[in-house]
């Protein structure tokens, strides 16, 4: 599984559930390289931190000359959610990080993702930090994190011994 695999599951789900309970408003994954920009009222999220646990496991199955290699790594990804809310109805940014906190941790959103090979840990607590805008204003920048974990995959191409002849000789 790679990043965009992770981000499109994880995006497709904040939209579809956000609008289920009546929050229609863009998600964006961050620091993409077409820089989105920023919108008066959106969800961002992005890819904090990401770690690899246990051993990197390694299966064969042998097909002739091809040792059909494969090396796996269980992966936990740390990702970050921040609304920027300037006026959304009765909502404020940390209303909308809440509620989408409530949809990370909800079965929808967690039953989905493990469908499609990706588990979900609880989300943390929010945070509701402030900074100055670009018009000189405090604003808010709540968020919060959550940890999916899925496995990477490498192929590499690793050909398949049928003998070995030991040649050892005594000094």
């Amino acid at each position: 599984m790679t990043d965009n695999d992770v981000d499109i599951a994880i995006r497709k789900q904040l939209l579809r559930l956000l609008t289920e309970v009546g929050i229609d408003i863009p998600v964006k994954a961050g620091f993409q390289s077409t820089k989105q920009g920023r919108e008066d009222n959106m969800v961002m999220f992005f890819s904090i931190n990401e770690s690899g646990h246990g051993w990197q496991g390694r299966n064969y199955n042998v097909q002739g000359n091809n040792a059909n290699h494969q090396e796996n790594q269980l992966s936990e990804k740390t990702y970050q959610v921040q609304a920027f809310i300037t006026q959304l109805g009765p909502y404020t940014a940390n209303d909308i990080t809440a509620i989408a906190r409530m949809v990370v941790n909800s079965l929808p959103f967690v039953t989905t993702l493990r469908k499609q090979g990706i588990g979900v840990q609880r989300a943390t607590s929010v945070r509701q930090p402030y900074f100055i805008n670009d018009q000189g204003n405090y604003e808010q920048n709540p968020s919060f994190d959550f940890n999916v974990t899925f496995k990477r995959s490498l192929f590499p191409d690793t050909a398949a011994i049928s003998a070995l002849y030991p040649d050892i000789h005594r000094i």
